[in-house]
């Protein structure tokens, strides 16, 4: 039987001179990565099996000194853990 695995989008809000700080520190925490930082705002996704440990990781986020906000944009929620294979233009490539 296999777990439920979630990904999920989030914008963290934070003051513009913050930015790098808060990006360093969220790269720091597992599962998590970062995909843009543009003056504060950064777009970044979470993923795990399990729903208790990514949406504590996510309200964790308020923590982090300089996040002005946090905002869930995205939420998917997956019956099998991704392959280590990517379907691009309809070819699969190994990552």
């Amino acid at each position: 039987m296999s777990e439920n695995y979630n990904v999920c989008g989030v914008l963290v809000m934070a003051s513009p001179e913050s930015g790098p700080v808060v990006e360093t520190a969220l790269r720091e925490i597992e599962g998590v990565e970062v995909h843009a930082n543009n003056n504060g705002k950064l777009v970044v996704t979470v993923e795990g099996p399990n729903n208790r440990d990514f949406a504590n990781k996510i309200s964790d986020f308020s923590n982090i000194k300089g996040v002005l906000s946090t905002s869930l944009v995205y939420h998917e929620i997956d019956t099998e853990q991704p392959s280590n294979q990517t379907a691009v233009s309809g070819q699969e490539l190994s990552q």
